[in-house]
């Protein structure tokens, strides 16, 4: 007996990675339609409706406690 492996065994593992790599180019695809359509916020309406005065970053961030 020989340890070669039968013809139906490789032809399995032939097909099974094909519909993994279709399936994983197909995820791919559907990633990064949704990351081009997804909507980001208008930075102009913003700018207009943001507040008034400019705030000191160090008002609101405390460094080192």
């Amino acid at each position: 007996m020989s340890n070669q492996p039968r013809r139906g065994s490789r032809l399995s593992a032939l097909l099974i990675a094909g519909v993994s790599l279709l399936a994983g180019a197909g995820l791919a695809i559907a990633a990064v339609n949704a990351v081009i359509s997804s909507s980001a916020p208008n930075d102009s309406s913003a700018v207009q409706s943001g507040p008034g005065q400019l705030v000191d970053p160090g008002q609101l961030i405390h460094y080192g406690g």
